[in-house]
């Protein structure tokens, strides 16, 4: 026993003789902390603990790049009231170095096993407001909004139907503050990594604007050199693109479309005898105004004369379906006018068409009309709400199939692809021209009513070219919306051209 003490004895002086000069080395290399022991993961530096947390506190009020996009921020931790407490940090370290714990980095050194750091994590504060008020400076400053597609606005006097008339609408940029904040903390809270990559949302352009095609046709309507009255709207729809769409105009041709409404409420029942079948023919097809006058007789209730009473009553339909701005004071062809309306439209100073007394309507009147008539088709709409009994779907349906059988190739209908399913019906006098349609287009029906104005005489070439540039861009803006917002493609361009016959 005595001879073991001697060993162990002999071992420790040996162990103090090997020892004791690296062990007293390590002993004064340690600073105010001891080895072993970071900080947020950084050593500790300075030859005091004053040092030491002065250098701790400067190392996290380093500035953080932060990057929008491409775009780098520069954030400033005390923007955000971001404080790291040095002090409780430093206070939490200088236990770990007492007792035998000092001498644990040095027993590593001797075995050559290196000792695992222990870490005293960084204390820090934060004010949330002013770094929710941070990100939502930023995302003012850089977000980037989604554009909606928009009309091409072409050189005065370059056809519409030379291009599709509809640019797609851009992706916008917004930051995601939510999912962003974790990197920015990271930033914040690393000693050398002070970098952070904002998380960036992109967002979809939104639906295509019917105030889009507007422009096209307010546009289109500034190189007229006259009064131009448009509107559009798709069948049941609740925004609709329109241009001066309540100016009087004489009613023209397009007058018998009401007529053709009133005889099936007060006179068809079902389907009409092969006599009214051949006056509407002629009455729509041929746009006989003598027949349209046979027509209206019916409607007074038959004898020669009734014609009138006919004319009073289509007007006295249109009244009750709030169709203020139409009316017949007449029959068609007739110099007489023992009365006349007086309107809101035709009551207007700023803008007149010096419309016919004798017979008058608007683009929005006749446009209405023509959608009601759609969706009486259909089986619902304000025609079957206002007569129960009186109207049926057939029979709008049969009002829609004979108003198709205006076909002329042009004007309105020359704005749409061949083979388009389209029924309108046109209307002339010397000093104003009319049209009026429902196409069915790529997105369903929907509504065009154009009425165009120019004193004494309207040419030709100037009714022809903008009732075919109004109908495509009409065409054009649908089928923007069926692509979801997007132009067609060139096959799909290619096959929506529409038809270039003269």
């Amino acid at each position: 026993m005595r001879s073991f003490l001697l060993f162990l004895l002999f071992l420790l002086a040996a162990l103090a003789l090997l020892l004791g000069p690296s062990a007293y080395a390590f002993y004064i290399s340690q600073g105010p902390l001891p080895g072993g022991v970071t900080l947020a993961g950084m050593p500790p530096q300075g030859e005091t603990l004053e040092e030491v947390a002065r250098n701790l506190y400067e190392a996290f009020q380093q500035p953080v790049a932060v990057y929008y996009d491409q775009q780098r921020i520069v954030l400033r931790p005390s923007d955000i009231g971001f404080q790291v407490d040095v002090n409780a940090m430093v206070a939490e370290a200088v236990p770990l170095g007492q007792g035998l714990r000092f001498w644990r980095p040095f027993l590593g050194q001797v075995l050559q096993r290196p000792v695992r750091p222990v870490d005293v994590p960084l204390k820090y504060t934060l004010d949330v407001p002013k770094l929710a008020a941070w990100f939502e400076d930023v995302a003012q400053r850089y977000d980037q909004p989604a554009r909606p597609p928009y009309s091409v606005a072409l050189a005065p006097g370059t056809p519409y139907t030379t291009t599709f008339m509809f640019q797609a609408g851009k992706p916008g940029l917004e930051l995601e503050p939510n999912l962003s904040l974790p990197y920015v903390l990271d930033a914040l809270t690393s000693p050398t990594d002070r970098e952070a990559h904002l998380v960036l949302v992109e967002v979809p352009p939104p639906p295509p604007s019917i105030k889009e095609l507007e422009k096209l046709i307010q546009r289109r309507a500034q190189h007229f050199p006259g009064v131009v009255s448009a509107w559009v709207r798709p069948v049941g729809g609740d925004e609709e693109a329109a241009v001066d769409p309540e100016v009087a105009f004489a009613g023209m041709s397009t007058m018998k479309i009401p007529i053709l409404v009133e005889l099936y409420r007060s006179v068809i029942d079902g389907k009409p005898d092969l006599e009214t079948h051949n006056l509407i023919t002629k009455t729509i097809d041929l746009s006989g105004n003598f027949t349209a006058n046979l027509l209206l007789r019916q409607i007074g209730g038959g004898p020669i004369g009734a014609e009138w009473a006919g004319a009073d009553r289509v007007t006295a339909t249109m009244q009750a379906l709030g169709l203020r701005n139409t009316f017949m004071a007449t029959p068609y062809d007739r110099e007489e006018l023992p009365k006349t309306y007086t309107t809101p439209a035709n009551s207007r100073t700023d803008v007149t068409t010096d419309p016919d007394k004798h017979m008058q309507t608007t683009a929005k009147d006749i446009g209405l009309l023509l959608e009601w008539i759609v969706q009486c088709s259909q089986g619902g709409g304000t025609l079957l709400a206002a007569f129960p009994g009186e109207l049926t779907p057939d029979e709008c349906q049969q009002m829609l199939d004979y108003i198709g059988l205006n076909k002329i190739g042009l004007l309105l209908e020359r704005g749409v692809p061949e083979g388009t399913r389209i029924v309108h019906k046109h209307g002339f006098v010397p000093d104003s021209h009319s049209d009026a349609a429902v196409v069915w287009g790529p997105t369903g029906p929907y509504v065009v009513a154009l009425f165009i104005h120019k004193p004494v005489w309207v040419e030709w070439h100037l009714s022809q070219s903008i009732m075919a540039d109004v109908s495509k861009a009409a065409w054009d803006y649908f089928t923007l919306v069926a692509n979801g917002g997007q132009p067609p493609g060139a096959d799909q361009e290619t096959a929506g051209s529409p038809s270039s016959s003269p």
